[in-house]
């Protein structure tokens, strides 16, 4: 791994916890958590239009597209509504440093047992001592967040 990534990956942390503290305050101005949800997609996929069209130069061809499973199309769309509705809901009740780390180790547990079974096409990682460990230690510091 390139050591160059690992401040953008930080920085996309960054855009993420503004994302969530943008949306929760644009539903409280509106009295209605909902349309910030609306207002991210309908933005996000105007300039991914954009990004798509200007970045894509070979389309694959429909059979190729025919042939990705069904549910594929859409998963993305609704886990990422699931996403962003649940943090513009949560956000006000725990707090961004909070809620950000609950995220942040639900994330890492679940990628380590995607890892660990393979799931979704992923290479076989064992979750062994050190990774359960790790995600004990993520565990630690959530509470440590969530509670001072």
């Amino acid at each position: 791994m390139s050591w160059l990534l690992v401040p953008l990956a930080g920085l996309l942390g960054a855009v993420l916890t503004t994302q969530i503290a943008t949306n929760t305050e644009l539903g409280k101005a509106l009295g209605n958590p909902y349309i910030p949800a609306a207002a991210n997609m309908a933005s996000g996929l105007i300039i991914t239009a954009i990004l798509t069209w200007a970045m894509t130069p070979e389309w694959p061809s429909r059979e190729v597209m025919r042939a990705a499973p069904w549910y594929l199309w859409a998963a993305g769309g609704v886990l990422g509504v699931m996403y962003l509705t649940g943090n513009i809901l949560l956000a006000p009740k725990l707090g961004a440093g909070a809620l950000v780390a609950l995220v942040v180790a639900g994330q890492l547990i679940f990628s380590v047992l995607l890892d660990n079974f393979g799931w979704f096409g992923f290479a076989q990682h064992p979750a062994g001592v050190a990774r359960v460990a790790g995600c004990c230690l993520m565990i630690a510091g959530v509470f440590l967040v969530s509670r001072f």
